[in-house]
């Protein structure tokens, strides 16, 4: 289950990222057929970013419970994924409510641009550490 997991956070990581880059070329605003598709992406980066807090949750609950003190790399990259993770769940969430709920042109576009810079960084490790299982 964990594997199936990794490898589907990576594929929307991936996904998330060919859109972002094709959104370079097109205006989703203009093309119904982009605003559709991260209609669709938009709750699926909520569930990926969602399962990659408690992930990190997980991780550092583990390693704050174990012998190892200090700054260690286990423990640096628990905390880094754990509140990055957080971070960008607040940032999706505020600005894909606001978008879905109120005027879409009250969204900030440098904050999807953010978010969408920064999704696969979060979720290509995430699904890699699930697949391995370590």
């Amino acid at each position: 289950m964990k594997k199936a997991l990794g490898i589907a956070l990576q594929l929307l990581a991936v996904v998330v990222w060919v859109q972002f880059l094709a959104t370079q070329l097109y205006d989703p605003q203009l093309e119904a057929a982009g605003l559709v598709i991260w209609r669709v992406l938009d709750p699926l980066m909520v569930l990926g970013v969602l399962v990659a807090v408690f992930v990190a949750f997980d991780r550092k609950r583990r390693h704050d419970s174990s012998a190892a003190t200090g700054m260690t790399r286990d423990y640096f990259e628990a905390n880094v994924t754990l509140y990055g993770g957080m971070a960008l769940l607040h940032a999706l969430l505020w600005n894909w409510i606001g978008f879905q709920f109120s005027d879409p042109a009250t969204t900030h576009p440098w904050l999807w641009t953010l978010i969408d810079i920064s999704l696969p960084l979060l979720l290509v490790p995430t699904g890699r550490r699930l697949i391995v299982g370590s």
